[in-house]
């Protein structure tokens, strides 16, 4: 499983969702972690008490077997804390403002791309 933070992009896009992992609603705040499979298959937004849960469960054990294992570079509650304090608002007001600032296909890849501010690589084999 890959994990990443991803930042809100429009202020008026949904505050609560449900957690792709434990099924339960949450906010979203102005970052938010998203699961994904190992590949990069994206399955959803989590909330920060799985997020908090993972984190402790993986460093329930080590194997010096696994230095490639993907979750050894998952973001932890405090790394999400500080994407929260280092961007405590969306990126847009709306999608009016969006537009200006992205006004073509190319620019609005690029906020999305922004938008992810820890970035996990995707396992090769």
């Amino acid at each position: 499983m890959l994990i990443e933070l991803h930042r809100k992009v429009l202020a008026t896009d949904y505050a609560h969702t449900c957690c792709a992992i434990c099924g339960n609603d949450f906010d979203r705040g102005s970052v938010y972690p998203v699961a994904a499979g190992d590949q990069g298959q994206e399955l959803a937004e989590m909330c920060p008490v799985c997020l908090e849960y993972l984190t402790r469960r993986k460093n329930d054990g080590f194997d010096p077997t696994l230095d490639n294992w993907p979750a050894r570079n998952w973001p932890t509650p405090a790394d999400l804390q500080d994407a929260r304090r280092r961007y405590p608002e969306p990126m847009f007001v709306d999608a009016a403002a969006m537009k200006v600032a992205a006004p073509d296909f190319d620019a609005e890849d690029d906020v999305f791309e922004a938008m992810v501010v820890w970035r996990m690589e995707r396992e090769t084999v």
